[in-house]
């Protein structure tokens, strides 16, 4: 079951933690909760969801390949787009024309083989059901519509974001046994990941035990200390 929450009702794991086989990002209320990500392991805003771009801000209309699909709505004035032959200067509206044009000719093929694939053989047409489907995956582009993948924290604490629910099963002392040992093993890999980070980042002396504890307090939300 997937569920819309905020990030400020969201509480991450302090230590890998696992629900059954599921490893979970942590709690929205007493669910344990794995939070809906897309491309590049960015959170899934609602719908709605205003965003901020380089070339201005805009609301989350939908979603396509495991990208946000943004309206945008006002401009950055001071935004300019060199290309690659540095022969062309554009502005904001105009990149997001740009970019706008190729998502729509990109869209219009997707529906162009939809309906080549699913039309009937009678009518020529999609069905309703077919056409409601095909209307639920893509929403109503405009000409400032763009595709994009956000990297970073880009949201506020009260925007709400998509997670999915965990259910919650009673385990024999054996599958507990097999679920703390996945989670240690899940903590022991990533402190290892992160030991290999600051050997290479120290030059092969020691890595500083607080700047691996910083690190792991920062990806799992915690604020003790103790991982």
């Amino acid at each position: 079951m997937f569920i819309k929450t905020t990030l400020n009702s969201f509480v991450g794991t302090s230590t890998p933690t696992f629900v059954g086989d599921t490893r979970i990002d942590g709690y929205v209320g007493n669910r344990p909760v794995v939070l809906r990500k897309m491309k590049g392991g960015m959170l899934m805003p609602s719908l709605g969801t205003t965003v901020a771009l380089p070339y201005g801000s805009g609301q989350v209309i939908g979603y396509s390949d495991e990208k946000l699909l943004v309206d945008v709505t006002e401009f950055n004035d001071d935004y300019e787009f060199i290309n690659a032959d540095e022969t062309e200067i554009y502005d904001a509206s105009e990149t997001v024309a740009r970019r706008s044009s190729a998502l729509r000719a990109s869209l219009a093929t997707i529906i162009s083989d939809y309906e080549r694939v699913y039309k009937s053989e009678i009518t020529g047409v999609l069905s309703q059901s077919r056409q409601t489907k095909l209307d639920s995956f893509i929403p109503e582009i405009t000409e400032t519509t763009v595709c994009v993948a956000i990297e970073g924290q880009f949201l506020k604490g009260s925007d709400t974001i998509i997670a999915k629910v965990i259910p919650k099963v009673k385990l024999t002392p054996a599958e507990r046994r097999k679920q703390r040992a996945m989670e240690i093993a899940d903590a022991k890999k990533l402190r290892k990941t992160l030991l290999e980070k600051y050997d290479d980042e120290f030059g092969g002396d020691d890595a500083p035990d607080d700047a691996i504890q910083a690190e792991l307090d920062e990806m799992f939300g915690n604020d003790d200390g103790e991982f």
